[in-house]
């Protein structure tokens, strides 16, 4: 596995990663190319009208502007894969076999975010979309736990190591394959095989939410981690200080 960076928890490159609509994907490139197109073949046509001239150059400019311009805004809008997050070597902290439990995690992690990935891009309609946004979410919230140094700092036997490693491995995965079954499922039965498919994804969709839950528990515990730490250090400096600032005027 490459060496890398791991982001930490609070990264704005850890945000939900937002899928662009077709519209803004197709709709806003074809719709720019066609007007500078149809512009430029108005304008060069009148111009070769006038000169006596035939339509054929004024026909392929604005066919041209419109691959250009409509090629190029496609290209600047599309949606892209997530970038894979990786582990890096720097931390002192992190004992060989916790690497190994995050290693691990940040594979599957990553192999689950680009099934997301496809699975959006086959996706029509909005009924799946609050599951997939959840899962993706909840998955680069695992990632930006493992920046944790209060994490790091634990045994790969760690309860929440643990079920961080659960969560990744096998129940989203489990999750993703029942919501891409219930997907086909929902676009090809009507009727109560179509009920039941809706009552799968309320289920999937409440599964995915208790495991947020957890990992939630878990970023609260690090955060409150980080507050012990800072609480002891204050007081430390406190009394430090206090020590540095008696002295002298004792011996006045």
């Amino acid at each position: 596995m490459h060496e890398g960076t791991i982001l930490p928890p609070r990264s704005r490159a850890l945000s939900k990663h937002r899928r662009r609509g077709r519209w803004l994907t197709v709709g806003v490139p074809t719709v720019l190319g066609g007007t500078l197109g149809f512009t430029t073949f108005l304008i060069l046509g009148v111009s070769s009208l006038v000169g006596g001239a035939g339509l054929l150059a004024p026909t392929l400019a604005g066919l041209g502007v419109t691959a250009v311009i409509g090629g190029g805004s496609a290209f600047l809008l599309r949606n892209r894969r997530p970038k894979r997050v990786t582990l890096s070597g720097s931390s002192e902290e992190l004992t060989a076999g916790t690497r190994a439990v995050f290693v691990k995690i940040l594979h599957a992690t990553s192999q689950q975010r680009r099934r997301l990935f496809r699975a959006r891009r086959h996706t029509r309609g909005p009924l799946l979309t609050p599951a997939l946004d959840r899962a993706d979410t909840l998955l680069q919230r695992i990632d930006g736990l493992l920046a944790s140094g209060t994490l790091q700092s634990r045994r790969a036997s760690d309860a929440d190591v643990l079920a961080l490693e659960g969560m990744a491995t096998r129940y989203v995965p489990e999750l993703l394959d029942a919501l891409e079954e219930t997907a086909g499922i929902l676009t090809t039965v009507e009727g109560d095989a179509q009920r039941k498919a809706m009552t799968n994804l309320q289920r999937i969709e409440q599964q995915l939410t208790t495991l947020d839950g957890r990992v939630a528990r878990i970023e609260d515990d690090v955060v409150s981690g980080v507050t012990r730490t800072l609480d002891v250090h204050q007081e430390f400096l406190r009394t430090r200080f206090a020590d540095d600032e008696d002295g002298p005027a004792t011996g006045r």
